[in-house]
């Protein structure tokens, strides 16, 4: 596994989709608050998909469930790729940094914290102010990866 980070632009996202290799998986870097994170929900994911108890089509899809904690596809993929500019995190399982780089993308550093993106990432993940009252700003990922940590126990 390789992690990389970066920005791509996203013209029509329904063809850019079709065309991505299989263990190319696309996290929109501002619900990423760290790799260590992306790392404990793809392990999660390919545990899952390996033990035969996936719920996704795809180890894409599956990743970006056990990334957000949830069975909800359409929250899901929030966290994923949209049309236009994306600044974003690329899980690769399967040599896919060619066919990021003949599509455009560049990397660089795209993980930057501040308390803007703290609050949004605790409302991605429905993590509540007592919570963050109790454990202080500084351990939302460790809440983070409790999240998902009992969603792959849940499912």
């Amino acid at each position: 596994m390789r992690i990389y980070q970066g920005v791509i632009e996203i013209r029509d996202l329904k063809s850019f989709l079709q065309k991505v290799p299989d263990g190319c998986i696309f996290i929109d870097a501002d619900y990423v608050i760290d790799l260590k994170t992306v790392e404990f929900a793809v392990k999660k994911a390919i545990r899952s998909w390996e033990n035969g108890k996936r719920i996704s089509k795809n180890i894409a899809m599956e990743t970006l469930l056990h990334f957000s904690g949830t069975r909800q596809i359409n929250h899901a993929v929030k966290a994923g790729l949209k049309e236009g500019f994306n600044r974003i995190v690329v899980v690769d399982l399967n040599s896919c940094k060619k066919f990021l780089e003949m599509q455009g993308f560049r990397e660089s550093e795209v993980l930057k914290i501040d308390q803007e993106k703290l609050k949004k990432i605790a409302q991605f993940y429905g993590i509540s102010n007592e919570e963050i009252e109790i454990t202080g700003w500084e351990k939302l990922n460790l809440l983070v990866r409790e999240k998902i940590a009992l969603f792959s126990v849940s499912k």
